[in-house]
């Protein structure tokens, strides 16, 4: 993600709004792009480029960005499954990105699952 990129939440967002103004193909949209994205960008090989003119992290510590990615694109499915409606496969992505990140666990994105 890089700093002008729309936060995956805002997508989220974008398609609660939609549904509650009862546009539910638009809303259903924005969700399927959050599940789409991570689906297709889960298996990328991520690297720094030499010459990056803007990176969203601070460099001070090594981290494999590919394991980072795999994280973000598990949290980008599990927030569009969350829109969906759908709580188990949500649940399920969150614990995986989780696994990898602790800061992709739901309780710390602000998201409450039915037990």
């Amino acid at each position: 993600m890089y700093y002008n990129d729309q936060p995956a939440q805002m997508i989220l967002y974008q398609g609660l709004a939609w549904e509650k103004l009862g546009e539910a193909k638009r809303a259903k949209t924005r969700f399927y792009r959050l599940i789409d994205y991570g689906e297709k960008h889960l298996r990328d090989h991520v690297e720094i480029d030499y010459f990056a003119v803007s990176l969203p992290d601070f460099l001070v510590f090594d981290e494999d960005y590919t394991v980072r990615n795999r994280a973000h694109c598990y949290y980008l499915m599990a927030l569009g499954y969350l829109g969906l409606g759908e709580m188990e496969k949500s649940g399920n992505y969150f614990g995986k990105a989780a696994d990898i990140h602790p800061a992709y666990r739901a309780d710390s994105c602000g998201v409450r699952l039915p037990k």
